[in-house]
């Protein structure tokens, strides 16, 4: 699956997808992740933020690499500013979260390898071989 189809594919499901993010904030992301001691982006997600800044879907999200104000009470925060959040958390080193749902965390390594973590405990539930799967069914079950 490439980024395009994966875009297509959820917004036919509803999923609202916020503007494009700029190569300057895609860097910041990267450089704040990095003295954060957590993976940086790989490519999908670079790739993804080129075409979309964050995507939601019912309680569902994809953070982005800036904080998304989207008329409601709470902004959805950045990609950055959750993971600050989550420093120093045992089962969170070396990974960095990018997405969530009522659910489950879900991250991604410094290898680009997505997991699906269990939501208190942070344990991992389930590795992904495609980083699209693991967005869809982080969108999908905050759909159900």
């Amino acid at each position: 699956m490439t980024t395009q189809e994966f875009i297509s594919l959820i917004q036919s499901r509803g999923a609202v997808i916020f503007p494009a993010s700029t190569d300057k904030d895609i860097i910041f992301a990267n450089t704040n992740l990095q003295n954060m001691r957590a993976a940086m982006l790989p490519k999908f997600m670079q790739d993804l933020y080129k075409t979309s800044s964050a995507i939601t879907l019912g309680s569902a999200c994809i953070f982005g690499p800036q904080e998304i104000q989207r008329g409601i009470k709470y902004p959805l925060p950045s990609i950055i500013d959750i993971n600050k959040s989550m420093t120093g958390t045992k089962n969170l080193f070396g990974k960095t979260v990018f997405g969530r749902n009522d659910l489950f965390w879900f991250v991604f390594d410094a290898f680009g390898n997505c997991f699906m973590l269990d939501n208190l405990t942070l344990t991992p539930l389930r590795k992904y071989d495609d980083p699209y799967r693991a967005m869809l069914d982080c969108l999908i079950i905050g759909k159900i």
